[in-house]
């Protein structure tokens, strides 16, 4: 049997610890139970407007990504974040130079031909410092979490992530949807500017419109459902009522 040892380094540790304390500083963030999650993942599989396919593909590639910045020594020098979705890869970050942030964007065109587009959002200036990128995770992390608070927008259809207080919206949305999800995010603290990477949808897809109808329809027959059971017990209260009335055995069966 293999045993697998993660080792994480002073800088991971600090960020995590810093992160933490900008989480409490920020305000209370929700905590999903991990007996909850594989069960979130696979409703997440099933609302997610991508294919599975392409949900598979985005995966792999953010992946593939994670792994290159680690060995690449232009991702080395800089400090990266991404964001994939439906083959759409957004960069943002900083890089010493152009020099350097040009080949990175050359790296990944050349690595990654399943990309259709980059959306490079990257600066040429100093790396973000390790309070900085712990404030940016907490800010993500508020972002998200009031997504969950609103009733316009699916957090399911709106990927996010921050840098030096930057937050950046990507997904495809309708622009009702949109403007939920950044009214949503304003109001995370922290949050300096929000640029929206959408893509607009037209209407909100058939398939949804069906399962929400579905779902209120199983809603309205519950609770006609209640409201029988409920007629039925006040029909037999009466009916004791009136037998006690005229004197008889209150334990007659209904």
């Amino acid at each position: 049997m293999f045993k697998i040892v993660y080792i994480m380094s002073k800088q991971t540790v600090k960020i995590i610890s810093l992160t933490l304390f900008a989480i409490f500083l920020g305000g209370c963030v929700p905590v999903i139970p991990s007996s909850l999650s594989t069960g979130a993942s696979m409703i997440a599989v099933q609302h997610d407007r991508r294919t599975a396919g392409e949900i598979v593909d985005d995966n792999a590639l953010k992946l593939n990504l994670i792994q290159l910045s680690l060995t690449d020594e232009n991702f080395k020098q800089s400090n990266l974040s991404y964001l994939v979705f439906n083959r759409t890869l957004l960069i943002a970050g900083q890089s010493p130079s152009a020099i350097t942030k040009s080949n990175i964007l050359q790296n990944v065109a050349k690595q990654f031909p399943s990309v259709e587009r980059i959306i490079d959002e990257i600066e040429i200036g100093e790396n973000n410092s390790l309070i900085g990128r712990a404030k940016d995770i907490a800010i993500t992390a508020q972002v998200e979490a009031s997504l969950l608070t609103q009733e316009i927008v699916n957090p399911i259809h709106v990927r996010v992530i921050t840098e030096k207080g930057t937050v950046y919206l990507m997904g495809d949305v309708t622009k009702r949807e949109a403007d939920a999800a950044v009214k949503s995010t304003s109001k995370a603290n922290g949050v300096t500017k929000i640029i929206k990477h959408f893509n607009y949808l037209n209407a909100v897809p058939q398939v949804e419109i069906d399962r929400a109808l579905a779902k209120e329809k199983k809603i309205l027959e519950e609770e006609e459902r209640k409201t029988k059971l409920q007629e039925i017990e006040n029909k037999k209260q009466e009916l004791l009522k009136e037998l006690r009335a005229l004197g008889l055995p209150e334990g007659t069966p209904f």
